[in-house]
């Protein structure tokens, strides 16, 4: 067997120390530290039935946060979806299934959610891997088929980690549940049947009587329990708010510049998504093949701030900002403002505060027939005062 002798290249290392001249950031051969969690906890499962009355295309379903909760991680809507020997379902049910969620704080509205953006969003940033264990487990899975499954959910609390691009980390967080004589309130609203079909003729029957909401509860220790149970006055958290520019779904005809121009979004924008796929008026029919525009360019009173003026130049833009998505779920269109923009739901770097603008202008077009809606990013704050109450805002 051949001997090794290293020592020639021990002895370069030292006509190149104008290259050793940083900071010291890890010593690769001391093994990773053990360390610790800061609480320890558990989760256990609390399911709370629905009634009848909940079924496909109800509207403003209302459901109050039972007093007797303490701290959540997270809310499921768990749907047992029925054996659909008409047609099949389409891949990935789940994110089709709820069309809104709308948080209710006394009585007030807190903020209101397109789920289906936030899903595909989230979604975007899983790895292939992680995306396909994600989907068996909660979405129903990626198998266009009729057969019954059960899916879940998730309901986009504060902390919810479906209201960011966590990617593949799992860290959720936890939601205060005790707010005193603020009681919490989830509106509902599902789509029709049609929704999660392959078919909209051939549209699965009914799931009245097979919805629940499923509480993943966090469990620790009873002094730790009453600390982060009840965090009104303290609780204090950034997430995203989706704001459209459009009035729902709009045609784009081929290679026609369209303009977005009639309404600014207010507070920090982090970027503008522009959200197209392939030509259809039946909008339970659109699914998550997202068509990228050719070109995208906006406009400040009369001042080009951003031009991706060809194909090329968007896929870049994409790119160098950190959108990697899987196959299945492909990036939008987006005018990023953040540095590195796929991070922006977790790490301040940048926007646009378009308040002292007169006109802002969004221009962009298509290489094919699409059905396009256009989407601000907005930095949203949650606070829980004192008197329990949840409050939304963006400045």
């Amino acid at each position: 067997m051949p001997q090794e002798n290293y020592a020639g290249i021990i002895r370069s290392w030292n006509k190149q120390q104008n290259f050793n001249t940083g900071p010291v950031t890890e010593d690769k051969l001391a093994p990773e530290e053990y360390g610790r969690i800061q609480t320890l906890f558990g989760h256990t499962w609390r399911e709370e039935q629905l009634s009848q009355n909940f079924d496909w295309g109800a509207d403003s379903f209302s459901v109050y946060l039972p007093e007797s909760l303490y701290v959540v991680s997270s809310i499921y809507l768990k749907i047992e979806l029925p054996a659909n020997n008409a047609a099949d379902y389409k891949a990935y049910p789940g994110i089709y299934a709820l069309k809104t969620l709308r948080l209710m704080s006394n009585g007030t509205e807190v903020y209101t959610c397109d789920v289906n953006l936030f899903f595909h969003d989230y979604l975007e940033s899983l790895s292939e891997e992680g995306l396909h264990c994600f989907s068996e487990a909660y979405l129903g899975g990626a198998t266009e088929s009729g057969d019954a499954r059960t899916i879940f959910v998730p309901i986009l609390l504060p902390n919810s980690s479906y209201m960011g691009r966590t990617g593949d980390n799992k860290n959720h967080g936890i939601f205060p549940c005790y707010t005193g004589t603020s009681r919490l309130e989830l509106q509902l609203t599902m789509n029709q049947a049609a929704y999660v079909s392959k078919v909209s003729a051939n549209a699965p029957t009914t799931i009245a009587g097979n919805c629940s909401l499923m509480y993943h509860v966090v469990e620790m220790a009873e002094v730790r329990q009453t600390t982060y149970a009840d965090l009104r006055g303290i609780y204090s958290i950034i997430n995203r708010r989706f704001t459209e520019l459009t009035s729902g779904w709009t045609q784009g005809a081929e290679n026609v510049v369209q303009h977005v121009n009639q309404y600014q979004p207010q507070g920090a924008v982090t970027e503008i998504l522009i959200i197209a796929v392939p030509y259809n008026a039946d909008a339970a029919r659109h699914e998550a093949n997202y068509v990228l525009p050719s070109s995208i360019k906006v406009t400040a009173d009369s001042i080009v701030l951003k031009d991706l003026d060809t194909p090329e130049k968007v896929k870049i833009d994409l790119w160098v900002n950190g959108f990697c998505p899987p196959v299945d779920f492909p990036s939008p269109g987006r005018l990023c403002f953040a540095a590195h923009a796929a991070r922006a739901d977790h790490v301040y770097s940048g926007a646009f505060n378009m308040t002292d603008m007169s006109n802002v202008d969004f221009e962009f077009k298509f290489a094919s027939a699409v059905s396009y809606r256009v989407i601000a990013s907005q930095i949203q704050r949650i606070t829980i005062d004192a008197a329990g109450k949840l409050r939304g805002g963006l400045h």
